[in-house]
C-alpha cells in the first residue's frame, strides 16, 4: 500500500472536507511547512515545533515559547512514542545543537518512505496529546473569565462591601512575636 502526503493548503487547492473524507488512504490534517533545504516543519502542538530532516535523516523538537516549563516534557513523550514505534533508535535520542531542542535519527528502511511514516507517527502522537493541551487552554480562559465578569455569587459591585470595626486577619493591634507564637498587645498611648 501506498502511502501520498500532500503538502497545500485545503482553502487554496479547492479541497472541501467532504471530498477529503471520501478519498481513499489515511487521511491526516497537520500544519505542515516545507523549508527551500527539503526539511518538513510541523507547527500543530502548542509548545514545540517538529522538524524531520530527511537530508540528515533526523526529527528535531524545538521549543517555541522558551518561558513555558512544559517545552521538555512534550519532547520526551513525542520521543518515547517514537521509539515505541521503531521509528527512532532509542540510543540516538539526544539534545539538540540549538538551546532548548531535542532530536532523534530516523530508523534506516530504504525500502519504506521514513519521512511519511514519520509524519504518520507524529500525527497519531498528537491526536493523543489534543484533549491535554486543548483541557490547558479551556483553563485558561476560564480563568481569565472569571477575573474579566465573575461570578454574582463570589463577587460584589464596587462600594456594596458591608461596614465593620474589625476586617480581615490582621488587627493591628497584636504584633507576634519573630520567635514564637508569643502575641504582644499594643495599645496606642
Amino acid at each position: 500500500m501506498g502511502l501520498k502526503v500532500t503538502i497545500g493548503s485545503a482553502e487554496t487547492d479547492g479541497i472541501t472536507d467532504a471530498e477529503i473524507a471520501t478519498r481513499p488512504g489515511v487521511k491526516v490534517r497537520l500544519i505542515i511547512r516545507k523549508t527551500l533545504d527539503g526539511n518538513v516543519i510541523i507547527e500543530d502542538h502548542p509548545d514545540i515545533d517538529i522538524i524531520i530532516m530527511p537530508g540528515a535523516n533526523k526529527v528535531v523538537a524545538m521549543a517555541k515559547d522558551l518561558n513555558s516549563g512544559v517545552v521538555y516534557g512534550a519532547q520526551n513523550r513525542l520521543f518515547k512514542y517514537l521509539q515505541s514505534r521503531g521509528v527512532v533508535t532509542p540510543d540516538s535520542i539526544q539534545g539538540g545543537s540549538v538551546f532548548a531542542s531535542m532530536e532523534a535519527t530516523i530508523a534506516k528502511a530504504p525500502e519504506l518512505p521514513v519521512v511519511k511514516i514519520s509524519i504518520l507517527n507524529i500525527a497519531n502522537w498528537m491526536d493523543k496529546e489534543k484533549p491535554s493541551w486543548e483541557f490547558v487552554d479551556h483553563y485558561e480562559d476560564e480563568v481569565d473569565q472569571n477575573y474579566v465578569d465573575p461570578n454574582k455569587e463570589y463577587s460584589t459591585e464596587l462600594g456594596q462591601v458591608p461596614q465593620a470595626a474589625d476586617k480581615g486577619s490582621i488587627r493591628p493591634s497584636l504584633s507576634r512575636g519573630p520567635y514564637g507564637m508569643s502575641i504582644y498587645n499594643y495599645y496606642g498611648y
